[in-house]
């Protein structure tokens, strides 16, 4: 930013009182953060920071820290000489407890020497009419007068609660697909167990007269009860569990510090009538196969599956297969790096992991058989008989094995979507850096001249400077930087 001339700020003196700030990187010698920023103290009270403990300083050598990186009375050496804590300071949009850093790591010295270490003004408090300070600084280029929410565009990162909620959202919907994806296969296969289990119960109520229908109804009575159980303890849970989760997150830093669950109904309604309709939905395949069944064959067939895939089954996950595999191939042929994106990892894998499990009870009885074929050769007859029951009670096995495959796979493929996008992006970094050492600023400071003198002084070394830009793309392809 421009700096204010003294003309400005002689200017605004007369409406009322000023103070400036001023801006100057710190770097510790003997470990602490690495982005330490200074400021004088008279401008502690407009982010608002607060001591916690020790005082203001009043001395030249004096600093207040935020965090507790030093304990108040250590010595500390740094760029700017030896400094001592005298005092350490929270900031109100900390997140954390008493040591947590706000949106900087902030030092504080006294204004004097503040002044010293950046003469510069780029922004200062008025305390005097919005309407006069405007006027005052009509036709002076590259001044902004902040008022009310405005004034946050001052701090030094003033999209960071903005892209916090954008991250918190990605991440929470992400999670709820997930959940929301592996519930529907659990509560399926759940069902689809249960009735496997109880042919020969519905094959009795057929003998003795009941029809289709009403199994049909029973089983999803039975479901209806159990999804309204199950959604009320959901949502009960939910309205412990969500505030604890909302507090854990901002104490890792991942939202801001404001970020707390409101008090609002509509998630939990939501949530019951997702819960009720996952549950429905999930019996309705299970509800259609108990009613199909006649009485002899449901007796007869108590035991062994004939009838292990249904055409619609088949057809469905035939198609997700296919669908998961031109996807695939078009990406690969068109933009490889689309499947790095957020939607891209999640969503395709999705695709084949629900086809995958449709069409489970395909490959459940060969691969049943080959990895119970060493257990089966083991003296005693109970590997022969895991192997054979499972190879017999296809659906149940399928039914069982469903949610572990959905739930493993799917884990592994977030995982290893996530390690192969840090991955590409190390491999990018290291192709278009072609200097054997490279050093960098942390937090977003920028290097001083005496630290770049410094590094031109280290022998054979030959120093490049660089600074980022801005590129806007323009409509029409064009860029500007």
């Amino acid at each position: 930013p421009r700096a204010l001339t003294a003309g400005t700020v002689a200017r605004l003196g007369r409406l009322g009182p000023v103070v400036v700030d001023r801006t100057f990187p710190v770097r510790v010698a003997d470990g602490g953060p690495g982005d330490l920023v200074g400021h004088p103290w008279s401008v502690a009270a407009f982010a608002p920071y607060r001591l916690t403990a020790g005082r203001a300083p009043t001395a030249p050598d004096e600093v207040a820290i935020s965090g507790d990186w030093a304990r108040v009375g250590k010595a500390v050496r740094t760029d700017r000489g030896v400094l001592r804590v005298v005092g350490t300071v929270r900031s109100a949009s900390a997140s954390g407890g008493a040591g947590s850093r706000g949106f900087e790591d902030a030092v504080f010295c006294t204004d004097a020497r503040a002044a010293q270490l950046a003469p510069s003004v780029v922004q200062l408090v008025v305390v005097a009419d919005p309407a006069a300070v405007r006027r005052a600084v009509r036709g002076v280029d590259g001044v902004q007068v902040l008022t009310g929410d405005a004034r946050r565009e001052a701090d030094a990162d003033p999209d960071r609660d903005a892209e916090a909620v954008t991250a918190m959202n990605a991440l929470f919907g992400t999670a709820g697909g997930v959940s929301a994806f592996v519930s529907v296969f659990v509560v399926a296969s759940t069902f689809a167990f249960a009735v496997a289990q109880r042919r020969r119960e519905f094959g009795l109520l057929r003998t003795v007269g009941a029809t289709p229908g009403q199994l049909r109804r029973m089983v999803v009575a039975e479901a209806l009860g159990v999804g309204v159980l199950a959604s009320a303890a959901g949502c009960l849970l939910g309205s412990y569990g969500a505030p604890l989760l909302a507090a854990r997150v901002v104490e890792a830093g991942l939202a801001p510090g404001w970020f707390t669950v409101g008090a609002h109904t509509w998630p939990y309604q939501l949530s019951f009538w997702t819960g009720l309709s996952v549950a429905l939905g999930g019996v309705v395949a299970a509800s259609r196969r108990a009613g199909r069944t006649g009485p002899a064959e449901a007796l007869r067939e108590a035991s062994v599956d004939s009838r292990t895939m249904t055409p619609g089954r088949l057809l469905a996950g035939a198609a997700l297969l296919l669908t998961a595999a031109v996807t695939l191939c078009l990406a690969l042929a068109g933009d490889p790096g689309d499947l790095l994106h957020r939607k891209s990892s999640t969503s395709r894998p999705m695709l084949l992991i629900t086809a995958v499990a449709l069409l489970a009870p395909l490959v459940v009885r060969p691969l049943t058989r080959l990895l119970a074929w060493l257990p089966a050769r083991l003296p005693g007859a109970v590997g022969m008989l895991v192997r054979e029951n499972a190879a017999a009670a296809v659906r149940r096995t399928a039914a069982v094995a469903a949610p572990v495959l959905v739930t493993v796979a799917l884990t592994g493929s977030l995982l290893g979507a996530t390690a192969t996008l840090n991955g590409a992006k190390a491999a990018e970094a290291r192709a278009r850096t072609t200097a054997d050492f490279v050093v960098t600023p942390q937090g977003g400071a920028a290097f001083d001249a005496a630290t770049v003198a410094r590094l031109r002084e280290v022998p054979g070394a030959t120093v490049s400077p660089t600074s980022a830009g801005a590129v806007y793309v323009l409509e029409d392809g064009v860029a500007l930087v």
